[in-house]
């Protein structure tokens, strides 16, 4: 073929949205549509050279893998291998374990489905992971192992039918994306091929219908081409993290890159500003640029309490142009080079490198992350999340329903806790703390949903479980006391990490609730403790007594990376685990739901928990007490710190909590 510098130009134009995305600077919210871009040139370039080379009768499939192996793996391979030392200087033993299993799964060309599989409430943040950007490797990978095969054995169909027959996949793809948006599969539908593959088939259909399209005059050709970046630019800037990517809206920026490759050339307007000295040198490098950038930014974001400064992610970038213009220059363009390297030794070089990175990361994952390398810690081993938290903790349309739910520990079941994350800790403390008197608890939470009685969210599942719950709790006559918790201000303003040290705005997760109602800031937030108001109130009036937990302190960082050194060399830790949440921030992030709280009519049937007054003193809210930690992640308590939260204010309510029975277990 020959070589189009327009569509180097194209490169940096997906490149750059993509890193200025990930680093959070020029407001480009949608700069992820630069992977969708990259998708269409790669479908667009082995599309025409297979066909040149079927047309020559001069397919052969050894020598395509041969070609993606010296275009793919000897920059891959450099980038697993700074990473990975990186990772064993700095990772604590959890997210080096994560790490080890992310590894295994590039080695195999299967990154896509491990994040997939591994997406959800309480995986390492998506950020701090430096191989995520590796799935849309295996995606085109996956593409790869069939396409040409596909190709070769329909060589002898028409081109027409050939067209024909791509666009009916491309389609069926594109749809499948569209039900999976409908059906709120976010995490299926952004990883896997079947729902990415027509943005590749996009790429294929234009190589096929290029030369049909290479004789048209040059006013249409720019006219066209202004359009197809003028729908590039548009997507960049107008969609953002909530934009449901691939689906329908994906067709914009799919569709502005095929009449970019399809009718931009040297004598168009677009042609000539993409095929700038500066463009086609960031599009030369943007493959290095893609493997670097990721990892620098995961590692700078988990080596920061709070997210990293304009001037910290700017130095990232710099560094990134520079390891990737090496990387470029002295191992991409030597190893494209036959003369350089033979046919024999890219295939073995690249067997070698990958076993020994697999091994690597198989020892990474079953040592556990290789916890030795630090010194000995004295608070890994109180990080412990609620055993019955896999088993009883529920989300989505087909959640557990309510007569299903766990039941635990005692026979006599009198007592329920109902909320989302928060309370399952508690939940198993108050569940313990009971268990000497035979009283039994029922477990209903609901991964991330608020209390969302009166009005309804973009969340499967959330509001019929709120209100089946609610319904059963009322006419079960044997249970008596409910505990009720969720994380308020997460949902009014949005997780602390993003905020932190900058107090919550007073814009309310708007985006989650349901869009057939119009929404103001002050309106989402009444309607929000209108329904939890609303569920107290009728739980009350069905007799129950009803304990109402207060806002959790959250911590600026994980704990895991908290409680570890900076690195295996030691170093301090990045936070004082003392201190580790002021009261003032407390207090400030959340004022309103306090506020609302403590004009409750507090009673014999309204009791309030109140986690500040246990848990914190009047500066601070620490992360350890007593030799143990109090969270297992950012923001949920560990078995610990709930045992802490609960007997606490038990206790100081004098132990009247176990129905009939207060005076025999005060005399106790």
């Amino acid at each position: 073929m020959l070589h189009r510098k327009e569509i180097d130009g194209l490169r940096a134009v997906a490149i750059l949205p993509v890193i200025f995305f990930h680093s959070g600077l020029l407001g480009m919210d949608g700069g992820y549509v630069g992977v969708d871009i990259f998708f269409v040139i790669s479908g667009y370039l082995i599309t025409s050279i297979i066909q040149e080379e079927i047309n020559k009768n001069k397919f052969s499939i050894v020598s395509f893998y041969e070609r993606r192996a010296r275009r793919i793996l000897p920059a891959l391979v450099v980038v697993l291998f700074s990473t990975t030392i990186a990772a064993f200087i700095l990772m604590p033993p959890d997210y080096l374990k994560s790490y080890s299993k992310s590894m295994i799964s590039v080695v195999l060309f299967c990154s896509n489905i491990f994040f997939y599989r591994t997406s959800g409430y309480f995986s390492t943040n998506s950020d701090e992971k430096p191989l995520l950007h590796t799935w849309s490797l295996s995606v085109e990978e996956q593409y790869y192992i069939f396409f040409p095969i596909f190709l070769y054995l329909l060589r002898l169909i028409s081109k027409r039918k050939l067209v024909v027959f791509i666009f009916v996949l491309c389609v069926s793809s594109l749809l499948l994306s569209q039900y999976l948006v409908i059906k709120q599969e976010n995490d299926a539908n952004f990883y896997l091929i079947f729902s990415r593959a027509w943005e590749l088939f996009a790429g294929s259909l234009v190589a096929l219908c290029f030369k049909y399209y290479s004789s048209i005059n040059l006013i249409v050709r720019n006219v066209v081409s202004v359009f197809g970046f003028f729908l590039v630019i548009l997507s960049i800037f107008i969609f953002d993290k909530n934009t449901p990517i691939p689906s329908f809206y994906a067709i914009a920026p799919i569709l502005g890159a095929m009449l970019i490759i399809l009718f931009c050339d040297d004598r168009t307007l677009v042609g000539r500003f993409l095929a700038n000295k500066l463009f086609v040198f960031i599009g030369l490098i943007s493959y290095s640029l893609y493997l670097w950038h990721q990892p620098l930014f995961a590692f700078l974001r988990m080596k920061t309490v709070g997210e990293p400064s304009p001037y910290m992610f700017g130095y990232a970038i710099a560094l990134a142009f520079i390891l990737s213009l090496l990387s470029y220059k002295y191992i991409e363009i030597p190893f494209r080079r036959k003369e350089c390297f033979s046919r024999g030794s890219i295939f073995s070089m690249s067997l070698v490198s990958l076993s020994l990175f697999f091994v690597i990361g198989v020892s990474g994952s079953v040592f556990g992350g290789l916890e030795n390398r630090f010194d000995p810690n004295v608070y890994s081993n109180t990080v412990s999340y609620s055993p019955k938290r896999n088993e009883c903790h529920t989300k989505g349309d087909n959640y557990i329903k309510p007569d299903k739910a766990c039941r635990y520990f005692g026979k006599n079941v009198t007592w329920a806790s109902f909320g989302d994350s928060h309370i399952v800790e508690p939940t198993y403390a108050l569940a313990k703390l009971l268990e000497p008197y035979d009283e039994g608890l029922m477990h209903f939470s609901f991964s991330a949903c608020p209390p969302a009685l009166l009005f309804d969210l973009k969340l499967p599942g959330c509001s019929n479980w709120i209100n089946d719950v609610l319904s059963y709790l009322e006419h079960n006559n044997s249970i008596k006391n409910v505990l009720i918790g969720f994380r308020y201000s997460e949902f009014l303003y949005g997780n602390q990490l993003s905020l932190y040290p900058n107090l919550p705005d007073e814009t309310p997760n708007i985006k989650l609730l349901d869009s057939s109602i119009s929404y103001t800031a002050d309106n989402a937030r009444e309607a929000y403790w209108k329904s939890l108001f609303k569920i107290i109130e009728r739980l009350n009036a069905s007799g129950k007594r009803v304990f109402i937990m207060y806002p959790i302190p959250e911590l600026p960082v994980d704990i895991i990376k908290a409680i570890y050194p900076f690195s295996i060399f030691g170093g301090d830790g990045m936070i004082d685990l003392s201190k580790t949440t002021s009261s003032s921030y407390y207090f400030a992030r959340n004022h309103f739901i306090i506020d609302k709280l403590d004009s409750l009519p507090y009673g014999d049937l309204l009791q309030a928990i109140k986690p500040f007054e246990v848990l914190c003193n009047s500066g601070y809210c620490p992360a350890i007490s007593d030799g143990k930690v109090l969270y297992f992640d950012d923001d949920h308590l560990s078995v610990a710190g709930a045992d802490k939260l609960i007997s606490g204010s038990m206790l100081r309510k004098g132990l009247a909590f176990v129905e009939d029975r207060g005076n025999e277990v005060s005399a106790n």
